[in-house]
Formats: C-alpha cells, sequence, structure tokens
C-alpha cells in the first residue's frame, strides 16, 4: 500500500492495487451514493454514465434514509444495480445490502442489524473507527462481532483519509468478510474502491462469494459542485 500527497482535490493517500479480474468474476462497488442522499450530486442520468466507464459488474446503491434511486438505476442498469440503504444507528453507520424496504430509523445497531437480516438482506459496516465521521467506535464494533451482527466490514472507503489495520486484523480473527466501497457522493468516484469476487445473482450466493472477495481502492475524494438542480427529498 503506497501513499502519496499531492494539491489537487483528487489527491491519493492511500492505494491498494486492484488485483487482475478474471473472467466471469464480479467487481463490485458496495457503497455509492446519489442526490437523493441530500449531500450528495450526483443525478441518476450521472451515476449511470459513470458506472458504464467503470470496470464494475455491479454496484450496491446505499443512500442515506433512502431507497428511492433504486427503482430509477434499476430500470437503467437492470440487475447490475442492487438495493441497499445506508442508515444512522446508535452507534454510528450501518449499511443494508439487498434490501426491499427502508431501514427503521431511531434504531441501535444491534437491532439495526436484525432488521436487515428479517427482510433478507446483509449487514454491511461501513468506515468503521473512521474519526472523521460518525462511525462505529472500537467498543462498539467489538460487541458487534462478538454477537454476531455483521456479515461483512468495510475495509476500504474512498473518503476515508487512511485505512485502519485493526480492520483486517478483525476481519481475519471474526471470520468476518473485508470488502470495499467508494462512498461516492460524486459520481466520478464510483468504483474507486470496491471488491473482487466470485459471481453472485442472490444474497445467500453474495454471502458465498464474499468469502473470496478481494478488496481494492484508493483515496478518492472529490470536492462538489452543486448545479442548479432540483434535490430530491430524502425521505422516501
Amino acid at each position: 500500500m503506497g501513499s502519496e500527497q499531492g494539491s489537487k482535490s483528487r489527491v491519493t493517500l492511500w492505494q491498494s492495487d486492484k488485483p487482475e479480474i478474471i473472467p466471469g468474476m464480479a467487481v463490485v462497488d458496495c457503497h455509492t451514493h446519489s442526490y437523493f442522499s441530500g449531500d450528495s450530486n450526483t443525478s441518476i442520468e450521472q451515476y449511470c454514465q459513470e458506472f458504464e466507464k467503470s470496470e464494475l459488474t455491479h454496484a450496491f446503491i446505499t443512500d442515506h434514509q433512502s431507497i428511492s434511486a433504486y427503482p430509477l438505476l434499476a430500470e437503467a442498469l437492470g440487475p447490475r444495480i442492487i438495493c441497499g440503504q445506508e442508515q444512522r444507528v446508535a452507534e454510528g453507520e450501518i449499511i443494508g445490502l439487498f434490501l426491499s424496504q427502508k431501514i427503521p430509523s431511531g434504531l441501535k445497531l444491534a437491532d439495526a442489524s436484525k432488521a436487515i437480516r428479517d427482510q433478507g438482506g446483509i449487514v454491511y459496516l461501513c468506515h468503521p473507527l473512521d474519526e472523521h465521521r460518525f462511525s462505529v467506535d472500537f467498543g462498539a464494533l467489538m460487541s458487534a462481532l462478538d454477537n454476531g451482527y455483521l456479515d461483512a466490514i468495510e475495509l476500504y472507503n474512498s473518503k476515508s483519509p487512511a485505512v485502519n489495520s485493526h480492520l483486517e486484523e478483525l476481519g481475519r480473527e471474526f471470520s468476518v468478510p473485508l470488502l470495499g466501497g467508494s462512498d461516492s457522493h460524486v459520481a466520478s468516484a464510483i468504483g474507486s474502491s470496491g471488491a473482487i469476487m466470485p459471481w453472485f445473482d442472490s444474497p445467500s450466493s453474495f454471502l458465498e462469494a464474499v468469502r473470496n472477495a478481494v478488496p481494492f481502492g484508493c483515496y478518492c475524494d472529490p470536492r462538489k459542485s452543486w448545479p442548479l438542480q432540483v434535490v430530491p427529498p430524502t425521505s422516501s
């Protein structure tokens, strides 16, 4: 993992090289946003354009407190886009993957984990231990691991200025897969972090595939520009 700094808004503070993509493997960005998040400026059209330019085979759309972008993106991208949601819980933030309905608000991590799994979803812990954001801290992370609340952990997040090596150690200790997500709030960041894994077509096959996932990523947090556009409400 290299280290490099520069003066541009899109600099590389860290980078983990992407493994060779073998035909038939899935290349997945597990954490992306559209302007339904409220703090992202990525329109549906921009999202689709960047997805098509990337090497991704799949992406989870994981807007804050909203799953409204999913049907719009699915109309254009089909099964390559998968419904998720990033939700604030008492201890930090958590993501549900393969969702069919919103995660309720005002929950603790344990209850959010149950709510995600009750609808057949997968519990993905985003940017844990990141002190620059509202993230699950070490104590809450250990409690979640001890109690089996997590299905996967985000090792690489493109908005995080550093990668915490403790996550690799904990992933091995608790046999929890480590993945990557761009956390893209700007369209050009889509695909900057993710994971390469065997092909999947369902939550159960995804859980099998992530056992052999290889995460990749780099720091990529471009500055947002705000064009004159109507930003959708985040309540749905």
